[in-house]
């Protein structure tokens, strides 16, 4: 099975949640009318607890047109900016190399409030553009002043501003909010239509944004803060929520408590037996829910500002997903883990808007097709040297194809400083569209209500086998 979190492009979110055969638990019957913040607390710490509880979250959708978008005094650029899902070939300009103005892009366009549905938070202080990857959302100044504050206080790679427009939502006006780099920023990332964030993987994008000193390590924090351990995931997993998970599965009598998962997980041993089934077996339907809330996991897990979501696939020997009845073969685009770093909540402290990337890694596919075949189009239009080419073979491998691709583009620069050093243009080209790839972040919203969760809605979209997700947040500092 490929298990390619930094090679697949994501499943929308919000699809129907598999149902299941078991009978629900009293908890799961509890979190589908109240919602997982109203549960967690019936497990977080005593601290916890003393606070008021936090209201239910709901998160209601608002069609385009039916919210106030009157221009205010001032007010200039777009409202809304959709993402292309895919990359495409687009003349642009700027960047190297200079005489080459085919690149590829994730196109944008701009969308105005009338067809721009909204994702809107109960208490109304935020409002999520409605669609795929969203590249801006919006709040009252109260949702970016705190999340500010938590972000600094974590060292995060960005800042939330706001400006150029508002919407009025409900009782409030609310304004456009977008990121900014702050922390290892360089002149290039601040320019364009969006800031790069100098990354595009997943859990490099969060691991920044939580403050993290290294792009792969984070910490799990269980039971709101009582208890945790370090997570270095390699490509596709990570042992420590691999133990943790084999834990969950054995809490046949409910007696796992943060410490006991912080052992498991920090022990020296690999789980014994099929993970992946014995796991998703045994949380399906709610099999585990007590435990889940406990210990702050799956959709119990409820980060802030400055922290973030970790979901890990538990791989079953045969390739299912056991955690939804009958299991299903999710095929190979199934993901080994995906990170999501929370930069704010509504103020009711119940909705979390993340800023998420994910390696957009479809330059060789596109290059070996349309962008290649563009410019040796446009080589041949201009030109008479194509006839000394050698042509692009399927047999070729990635190093041949390489090689002729760089005779294509270094015959269609024109720029001394360019042409002198072999390759150049080709790493230049790739450079600027990896660039791209780093500024084509966007936001999603979860909630605290049935089924909005960041477990429930990544579970759903069935890029995930068997999930479990984790609370994370800045490791502590050391090698």
């Amino acid at each position: 099975m490929r298990v390619t979190q930094e090679q697949q492009a994501e499943r929308r979110p919000g699809a129907p949640v598999a149902g299941s055969t078991r009978r629900e638990s009293a908890l799961a019957r509890l979190h589908r009318t109240a919602g997982n913040a109203a549960v967690a607390q019936l497990f977080a710490p005593a601290a916890e607890r003393d606070r008021e509880a936090a209201p239910v979250q709901r998160i209601s959708d608002r069609a385009g047109g039916t919210y106030d978008a009157t221009p205010q005094p001032g007010e200039r650029g777009p409202y809304f900016v959709s993402q292309g899902p895919e990359p495409v070939v687009a003349r642009g300009g700027g960047g190297e190399p200079r005489d080459i103005r085919e690149r590829l892009r994730y196109e944008l366009s701009e969308v105005g409030p009338a067809n721009a549905p909204l994702r809107v938070a109960d208490d109304g202080t935020l409002a999520v553009h409605g669609v795929d990857e969203p590249k801006e959302f919006y709040a009252v100044q109260a949702v970016v002043d705190t999340a500010n504050t938590a972000l600094r206080a974590v060292g995060s790679t960005v800042e939330l501003v706001t400006g150029g427009r508002s919407i009025g939502v409900g009782a409030h006006r609310l304004l456009r909010v977008q990121p900014t780099v702050v922390k290892d920023a360089t002149p290039a990332s601040q320019l364009g239509p969006f800031v790069s964030l100098l990354r595009s993987t997943c859990i490099s994008v969060a691991c920044s944004l939580i403050g993290s000193e290294h792009s792969k390590r984070a910490q799990a924090v269980l039971g709101g803060g009582a208890g945790g351990f370090l997570l270095t995931p390699s490509s596709d997993s990570d042992a420590r929520a691999n133990r943790l998970a084999g834990a969950v599965a054995r809490d046949t009598t409910n007696t796992l408590d943060v410490a006991g998962a912080v052992t498991a997980a920090e022990g020296g041993q690999a789980p014994a037996g099929d993970l992946g089934r014995s796991y998703g077996e045994a949380t399906r339907g709610g099999g585990r829910d007590a435990t889940e809330a406990r210990l702050g996991i799956n959709k119990y897990a409820s980060p802030g500002p400055g922290e973030g979501f970790g979901i890990f696939s538990m791989l079953a020997k045969d390739g299912r997903d056991h955690s939804v009845s009958p299991a299903v073969d999710r095929g190979e685009n199934v993901w080994g883990y995906h990170f999501a770093a929370v930069v704010a909540r509504s103020l009711d402290g119940t909705c979390q808007v993340t800023l998420e990337n994910y390696a957009r890694n479809e330059f060789d596919a596109k290059a070996r097709s349309e962008l290649y075949e563009l410019l040796y189009e446009r080589a041949k239009q201009e030109s008479g040297w194509f006839s000394r080419l050698k042509p692009l073979l399927e047999s070729d491998d990635q190093q041949a194809f390489k090689t002729k691709f760089d005779e294509v583009l270094a015959a269609l620069v024109k720029d001394p400083a360019v042409k002198r050093n072999r390759g150049l243009p080709r790493i230049q080209l790739q450079n600027d569209f990896e660039d791209h790839t780093c500024r084509s972040w966007f936001f999603r919203v979860y909630g605290g209500g049935p089924g909005e969760s960041f477990h429930e809605q990544q579970a759903a979209s069935g890029y995930f086998n068997n999930p479990m997700t984790l609370r994370v947040g800045r490791p502590p500092a050391g090698p």
